[in-house]
């Protein structure tokens, strides 16, 4: 291989890995295939805006169904097909989400159905901004990134963002990985010449850095990254079974979700990972028991719940955060659809969660809504995260990775 055919290969090589972010390269950390088993924590954001108002059904308030005369979900003694799931008396789950109902029979999800922030943005960029960021501020890092700033761990690999795209939660001083799938790791070249190109990365790795900071930089991360692939690239070579009768949805949010469970039966030492599961901003046409809306929770539920089973014993050290950027009008639309709102659920799930439903329910009377339009706000989606930080991964700088944020403790651990 000519020198110029070295380069360019090396060049579209580098940027099909995916291997950058925020204008610096960053790596797998993996050194080793035998850290010690700790807690995970898995954030699944609904991108779009899921209407919590039909995922968790106040089906107790007869002003949901004025509201709602043609998108509702039936109340669970109502008889109909497609009745919600019940929950205790008030709330039901989407008939789509069995699975998760099931695991709140057990005791292992947590429901928090009025959930958002003060001054809440009906911006889909603004409000992600500032939920991913903990703070209702423009700011460059991410919670997750601070967590990983100021709370040591040992082990080899941290933090992933599923994807192809660093979410802005992994943003920050601490370099994170993305990985969208094995496949997608090494080199976009043919086997005889990728053993060439990592021969000779090799061999250019080998030579100490120049004492100048970006070029130390780069020799510390190349080094890390050839090794970093290759153990990641092995794991995913390896054949994967999934356990205790799993079915995972052949959809890319369930497999996504498959291969987080390859990497944690790995022991690599993973802490956290972001996974985006979109189609949530229901304008038109969402459905009511079946259509839009039902697919995506269903997906959602599914993939979750197998998930945790194929999981099994150690669900106890993996707990997961599904939320969304903000929730839907109380009041379905000329469209059959809802429009982008306020509060929403969210839930937390995991063999070591205090399963239950949290917080006061605002109501649905036109006085209890914000602004006369929105579900209000019971719960700050900080004093969710907080739980989790402290709780479950032991990180007590809570004003250091929620700036500005008092912490109210919910009890979810």
């Amino acid at each position: 291989m000519q020198r110029r055919q070295f380069l360019k290969k090396l060049a579209l090589s580098s940027a099909a890995m995916g291997l950058w972010t925020s204008g610096t390269p960053f790596v797998f950390s993996v050194k080793s295939a035998h850290a010690a088993q700790g807690k995970v924590l898995i954030n699944i954001f609904q991108r779009g805006g899921c209407d919590g108002l039909n995922a968790v059904v106040p089906f107790g308030e007869d002003r949901y169904y004025e509201l709602r005369p043609t998108i509702a979900i039936a109340r669970p003694d109502s008889g109909e097909s497609g009745a919600a799931l019940n929950l205790d008396g008030f709330f039901g789950l989407h008939p789509s989400m069995s699975g998760l109902h099931s695991m709140f029979q057990q005791g292992q999800l947590a429901i928090m159905p009025a959930t958002h922030y003060p001054d809440g943005s009906r911006s889909h960029f603004d409000s992600q901004h500032f939920i991913e960021s903990g703070q209702r501020v423009r700011s460059n890092s991410g919670w997750m990134n601070r967590h990983l700033a100021t709370h040591s761990h040992t082990a080899d690999v941290r933090a992933l963002s599923v994807g192809s795209e660093l979410v802005h939660a992994m943003r920050g001083d601490i370099s994170v990985s993305t990985l969208s799938n094995f496949n997608s790791l090494g080199f976009r070249v043919d086997e005889n010449e990728e053993a060439e190109l990592l021969a000779r990365l090799s061999k250019v790795y080998e030579h100490p850095a120049s004492e100048l900071a970006n070029h130390q930089l780069l020799h510390s991360y190349g080094q890390q990254m050839l090794e970093d692939v290759n153990i990641l690239k092995d794991i995913g070579e390896q054949p994967y079974s999934v356990e205790n009768g799993a079915n995972y949805p052949n959809s890319r949010f369930g497999q996504e979700l498959r291969m987080l469970a390859q990497i944690i039966k790995s022991d690599v030492g993973l802490e956290l990972a972001n996974i985006n599961i979109g189609g949530w901003d229901t304008h038109s046409n969402q459905g009511g028991a079946t259509g839009r809306q039902a697919s995506r929770l269903q997906d959602l539920s599914d993939g979750l719940t197998a998930f945790y089973t194929d999981l099994g014993a150690r669900s106890i050290n993996v707990a997961t955060v599904v939320g969304t950027e903000f929730g839907r009008t109380s009041q379905e639309n000329g469209s059959r659809g809802t429009d982008h709102g306020y509060a929403s659920n969210w839930m937390v799930i995991g063999g070591g969660v205090s399963g239950g439903i949290y917080g006061q329910w605002p109501g649905l009377n036109e006085a209890q809504l914000h602004h006369g339009r929105y579900l209000a706000m019971a719960t700050d989606y900080r004093d969710i995260y907080a739980d989790v930080l402290s709780g479950f991964l032991g990180n007590h700088q809570i004003a250091e990775v929620l700036p500005s944020h008092v912490h109210n403790p919910i009890g979810l651990f």
